[in-house]
């Protein structure tokens, strides 16, 4: 089986002191417009998610809502559990899903640390995996694939940069 995962980190959000709870930390019109522009590029990219996966933080749901435009016909998936998670919890949520293709929007360290991990294994050396090893920023995207039954591991497809 092919399992493609895109890490979505979520939005530009205002900062925590601004608010009363760091779950109610919504996006700034930045982190709005970052959300719509990403979501485009990865829509145009050609990736087409079975599955959104999405932190119900008020900052994740709010970036899978500017993004959903780009996605009408594809269902999404709010849970809590995907706030603040830990990489595994992350894995473990897109593969028991039963999809082939999975867009999680949720938080760091959790999705950097994913896909740090993902990169670990890669041979050569691009720009792309260098900058996603260092950090994967607010609207980033990073789009892995992987052929399970093969177990050859994930590889970069394509990153996202919102900078």
């Amino acid at each position: 089986m092919l399992l493609e995962i895109a890490l979505f980190r979520h939005g530009k959000a205002v900062r925590p002191h601004e608010v009363r709870d760091d779950f109610e930390r919504g996006l700034t019109s930045v982190g709005r417009e970052q959300a719509r522009q990403q979501a485009l590029l990865l829509h145009e990219a050609g990736f087409q998610p079975d599955l959104v996966l999405v932190s119900t933080a008020l900052r994740a749901a709010q970036t899978w809502e500017e993004a959903s435009a780009h996605f009408p016909d594809c269902p999404a998936r709010l849970t809590r559990t995907l706030y603040l998670a830990s990489p595994n919890v992350y894995l473990e949520t897109a593969e028991t899903s039963n999809k082939n293709r999975v867009l999680i929007i949720a938080h760091d360290p959790g999705l950097h640390e994913l896909a740090r991990y993902f990169t670990k294994g890669q041979k050569g050396v691009s720009t792309e995996i260098d900058q996603l090893r260092t950090e994967l920023p607010t609207s980033g995207i990073a789009w892995f694939g992987a052929d399970v039954a093969a177990k050859n591991g994930f590889t970069l497809k394509r990153y996202f940069n919102p900078g």
